[in-house]
């Protein structure tokens, strides 16, 4: 999931394609304290 993420997929396709909610996704990554990206896509 983490690289996926870095690689730039969202939260809503990863969910989609691992059947997870989007707020799942969000969650774990936050827990393995990966730094989100605004919701445009931007480094925070």
């Amino acid at each position: 999931m983490i690289r996926r993420y870095v690689a730039g997929e969202t939260f809503k396709r990863m969910g989609m394609q691992l059947g997870y909610s989007p707020s799942t996704i969000r969650n774990y990554l936050r827990s393995a304290g990966i730094e989100l990206r605004d919701t445009h896509g931007r480094e925070r």
